[in-house]
């Protein structure tokens, strides 16, 4: 098992710039999906948003308060 790491540092010495490519480009990768996840979120929040402050629909029933304690909603943190 050792001689495994003294092989896989040793190639990450030799190989300097497919080790740095191979970094970047992993880095890289992390951060495209981050951005994606994260305004893939966003959008879904607003488009949920969007939806349910629109008050669309022949007959809505609400329990009482509900209109004036709809700001505190769980989708709105």
């Amino acid at each position: 098992m050792l001689s495994v790491f003294k092989f896989a540092i040793r190639n990450l010495r030799r190989y300097k710039r497919r080790t740095f490519l191979t970094s970047v480009l992993i880095t890289l990768g992390v951060v495209a999906v981050l951005l994606f996840v994260s305004v893939s979120g966003s959008f879904k929040a607003m488009m949920i948003g969007q939806i349910t402050d629109s008050m669309l629909g022949h007959l809505q029933v609400h329990r009482k308060g509900y209109l004036a304690s709809i700001d505190s909603l769980p989708l709105d943190r």
